[in-house]
């Protein structure tokens, strides 16, 4: 996403392609988590208001060529066997889900991307079989929000805030979790080296700002972990 952005940017008066990519880094963790065409739309207008031409239709579909690119090449690794599952989920991720569901609690993924990858990429990571259906990603990228989704699962379930946990590294889920009084935990994961144990600052800064309760590095510490959402 930078590289493609970065090419499109007039570089401002006395801007590097250095500060460029810092801002557009930030950018990008702030939208994290909403549909793609959002931000490209953002993005376009912030290309004009320097001067430069954009077209958020073109973009996105750039942006996409690249990433189903990757993406690809990675459900051919774990349906090639050449790779583990778990290479692909931040460290501790299943652990947590199964101690979370020892102790009742429901699983639900919510991703900013399109729902029918979603669902394949959980189906692929063995992750569908923990959400009994739960899985929601965009259908209309112009008529969709995080915070909508949950507050139709909290209608229909019939729970409160208080019985919401949010865990992730998207503002959007952050933002909506403390906006229908649920826990928001921040996940600022080291996506070069996944299990380092490092945080993340440019997410965390972002993630701060959005209102998170909590900031960590990954799921290394399942168990300790869960008490502490749970107030154990």
């Amino acid at each position: 996403m930078q590289s493609l952005m970065a090419a499109r940017f007039p570089l401002a008066a006395g801007e590097s392609p250095d500060d460029l990519r810092k801002s557009l880094f930030k950018d990008m963790y702030h939208f994290n988590g909403r549909p793609t065409s959002v931000y490209m739309e953002a993005m376009s207008r912030q290309i004009q208001e320097r001067g430069g031409e954009a077209d958020p239709s073109e973009m996105l579909e750039a942006y996409l060529v690249q990433l189903d690119q990757i993406a690809n090449e990675r459900h051919e690794q774990i349906r090639s066997e050449t790779c583990n599952q778990d290479d692909f989920i931040v460290c501790g991720g299943r652990a947590l889900i199964e101690l979370m569901i020892a102790r009742g609690l429901r699983i639900i993924i919510l991703s900013g991307n399109p729902h029918d990858q979603v669902n394949t990429e959980a189906e692929l990571l063995d992750l569908a079989r923990y959400c009994h259906g739960h899985i929601y990603g965009y259908k209309d990228a112009n008529n969709f929000s995080k915070q909508s989704v949950i507050e139709e699962l909290m209608a229909e379930e019939n729970f409160s805030g208080e019985n919401l946990i949010a865990i992730g590294d998207g503002a959007g889920e952050i933002m909506a979790a403390k906006a229908l009084d649920g826990l928001a935990i921040a996940v600022c994961s080291d996506e070069e080296d996944n299990g380092s144990g490092l945080v993340d600052q440019h997410k965390r800064a972002t993630l701060v700002d959005a209102g998170a309760d909590a900031i960590i590095a990954d799921y290394r510490e399942p168990e300790a972990l869960l008490k502490t959402i749970l107030g154990e």
